[in-house]
């Protein structure tokens, strides 16, 4: 049994935000840790702006936007290789919008990084909106990074914290918690949150609330048990806590290095929403956030366009990158 997200690369959407930046800081660290690839995905949409008839001007200044675009990568190189020159890093280039773009390349990640912004306003909005749908979608874990000034300075114990709860959802994420614990050399804190039995006829005659909370702490138990072998070096601890499963999620792990949950994703006909909790921690969550997918197996699909590996003194490979084939513009 391993844990989600053991191979391949680990993969960053970045638009040349602080958002991205913070997202780029964190991919770096992590591909580091992992001894893995890092690979860096930049997709930009040109706006198609027409005139009064309707009539679109000429795709004159094309290559210049494309030109922006390869900035955006090649500062994005720098700010790495400044920080670990020996990581193997690769580039990505794509017309395209976000969403698509990060799936696309999400095949044979290890994980996923994206950027987030401020809980409020327009813009975080939107880059909410990016992640919960890449995270509904995508094929492989995905970490939503939020900027320092939003995580706030609070002095809080290094820790993973992992939310636990009586479905199968919770047992790929707690396997990914385990292994990003044992990774960073920090404890464990496993929560559960839980709610007395509610009332079983119309004389609102309830369960005792200790069975409730000895009934939630087996599954807290059983949920841990598979993976206690496997990471025999971590230390854990458990938190159980009455009350709703996305606020004792948010409380218990504000200032920790990594938060992770799992989401059991939805039907085909709204697939793209997650879960009131996934998506209630996702607008709120004061640390990076780790979704873990269950109900989406590994399914092959068609390599992109080779990329060229970027090495220690040839940090201006990316400017011969070919551009994918159905995405040529021709002069």
């Amino acid at each position: 049994m391993s844990p989600t997200g053991t191979r391949g690369s680990v993969v960053v959407g970045i638009d040349g935000t602080r958002g991205a930046e913070a997202a780029l800081d964190w991919a770096t660290a992590e591909a580091a840790a992992r001894g893995c690839r890092l690979r860096i995905v930049h997709a930009f949409h040109p706006s198609l702006l027409v005139d009064p008839y309707g009539v679109a001007p000429p795709l004159g200044d094309f290559p210049l936007v494309w030109a922006g675009a390869e900035q955006v990568l090649a500062q994005a190189v720098a700010r790495v290789r400044s920080v670990a020159p020996d990581l193997p890093v690769t580039t990505r280039l794509l017309q395209s919008t976000a969403v698509p773009a990060l799936l696309g390349e999400a095949y044979d990640a290890s994980v996923l990084v994206l950027g987030g912004r401020g809980p409020r306003g327009l813009r975080g909005r939107l880059s909410r909106s990016v992640s919960a749908q890449v995270a509904a979608h995508t094929p492989c874990p995905v970490v939503t990074i939020r900027l320092p000034e939003v995580l706030g300075s609070c002095p809080s114990p290094p820790r993973v914290v992992v939310g636990v709860d009586a479905s199968a959802s919770c047992t790929d994420a707690v396997g990914f918690a385990f292994q990003a614990a044992c990774q960073r050399g920090v404890p464990l804190v496993a929560v559960h949150a839980w709610n007395p039995d509610p009332p079983g006829d119309l004389e609102a005659v309830a369960g005792p609330s200790a069975l409730a909370e000895a009934a939630a702490g087996r599954v807290l138990d059983r949920a841990l048990d598979r993976w206690r072998a496997a990471f025999a070096t971590v230390a854990v601890h458990t938190a159980l806590v009455r009350g709703e499963p996305a606020h004792a999620l948010i409380a218990t792990s504000h200032g920790a290095a990594l938060l992770v949950i799992g989401t059991r994703g939805r039907g085909r006909v709204v697939k793209t929403v997650l879960g009131s909790v996934s998506d209630t921690v996702l607008r709120h969550s004061r640390c990076p956030l780790a979704i873990i997918r269950h109900d989406t197996a590994r399914t092959p699909r068609s390599a992109p366009t080779p990329e060229r590996e970027l090495r220690p003194g040839h940090d201006k490979s990316y400017r011969h990158r070919s551009i994918p084939r159905n995405r040529r513009w021709h002069a």
